[in-house]
């Protein structure tokens, strides 16, 4: 039995992920696809625009058997923790033989030469580096510099190296496979036939275009959203909660949050009487040294009360302290048997499961992130959503 992995966002699922998992099946053998994927926040420091049950039914429907949770404290992390969260997931579940993911580049070779490098700044590029920040540009784009586009700045690609140096860091004996991305790119608004970015997406559904949508969404999509019955969520539908922790939170408190510069930490203490939406709040704290989804990355830690505590005791439980069943094919007994008999940490099915006393706290916070979403959901839509100690999981033919 050989089992392909996908860490994955689905925000929301459309036909490029569609066709990953089709030719990841294809081209690897594989008789299994399990993906790790982002609860109800995203990595770039949002909230899931639809819920990690909408968006497990829509990956189940378009081919892939089994989907777990990536928790709140790896998907609510820059790329290097991410990386590493889903990659322990895979690792300490015991079932997974190849782990597949979209590049730009879509070659291993420079993948893992880029890789390699990573780590091995000289005393000269990290003084171009802090000559860049100073000039304007961001992190990114000045290490990209200094090290003459050695390393990529496509998101895509950063996230591609640093899923390869966690298999490195873990000692797996899982094959690395990539597959070229095939829509216009990650931050394109464009379309390129059936296919576009999740960035051109999210605008075409909050702007209500059903022409653009039909095109690039399968149709396990529109099956999901009938079936879960759900409204988009976006940052604006945050603001108050996030207005209401800088005004009332120390200023203390909010240097402790995970992901929190020090001097962001100030500036949101100096303004906190200046209320803003949380697109326009994280224009507005942005600076030079960091980039827009670290802030949007630093302000949901605020709101979720996630604190550097918090994610050192995630670090401490190898970025994986539990495997949460979202959904699963029916036809997909024999995966699910084969990751009880070889998991070493818990799998959750239900919520009522008992952990232990080290790790409930954090899944406690964990589901206390997606209870605030479906707060946010049921306030802005007028209808009850079931809550987490309520969900099983969702289950498809």
């Amino acid at each position: 039995m050989k089992t392909a992995a996908i860490i994955a966002e689905y925000n929301p699922f459309h036909n490029g992920h569609k066709y990953q998992i089709e030719e990841t099946r294809r081209r690897t053998g594989a008789d299994f696809i399990a993906v790790v994927m982002s609860g109800d926040f995203v990595q770039r420091g949002a909230p899931a625009i639809y819920s990690k049950f909408l968006r497990t039914r829509s990956a189940l429907l378009s081919g892939a058997d089994l989907v777990v949770e990536m928790p709140v404290f790896g998907s609510l992390s820059a790329a290097q923790d991410f990386a590493r969260c889903g990659i322990s997931l895979f690792h300490h579940m015991g079932i997974i033989d190849v782990l597949s993911f979209g590049s730009e580049a879509g070659e291993i070779k420079k993948l893992q030469e880029l890789a390699d490098q990573a780590g091995t700044e000289t005393e000269e590029q990290s003084d171009l580096i802090r000559k860049s920040l100073r000039s304007g540009l961001t992190y990114p784009q000045a290490l990209a510099l200094a090290r003459k586009d050695s390393v990529p700045v496509s998101p895509n690609d950063i996230l591609a190296v640093e899923y390869l140096k966690a298999l490195k860091e873990f000692s797996s004996a899982v094959e690395p496979w990539t597959l070229k991305r095939s829509d216009p790119g990650y931050h394109s608004e464009g379309r390129d036939g059936s296919f576009a970015s999740a960035t051109a997406i999210r605008k075409a559904i909050s702007a209500q275009d059903p022409d653009f949508l039909s095109a690039v969404l399968p149709d396990s999509h529109f099956e999901s959203l009938q079936a879960e019955s759900e409204v988009p969520l976006f940052p604006d539908d945050f603001s108050l909660l996030i207005e209401q922790k800088i005004l009332t939170s120390a200023p203390e408190k909010i240097q402790s949050i995970s992901g929190m510069p020090e001097d962001l930490a100030a500036k949101l203490c100096k303004n906190r009487l200046e209320f803003l939406r949380t697109d326009a709040l994280t224009a507005a704290r942005k600076d030079r040294q960091y980039t827009y989804a670290k802030v949007s990355r630093a302000l949901m830690n605020l709101m979720l009360d996630i604190t550097d505590k918090d994610q050192r005791e995630f670090a401490a439980c190898d970025y994986a302290p539990w495997v949460r069943i979202l959904g699963f094919r029916k036809t997909s007994a024999a995966l699910l048997s084969e990751l009880k008999k070889h998991c070493d940490i818990p799998v959750i099915v239900k919520t009522a499961e008992i952990l232990s006393p080290e790790v409930y706290p954090l899944f406690e916070k964990n589901l206390t992130a997606s209870e605030i979403c479906r707060m946010v959901r049921e306030l802005k839509s007028g209808k009850v959503q079931k809550n987490e100690f309520t969900r099983s999981p969702i289950r498809v033919p």
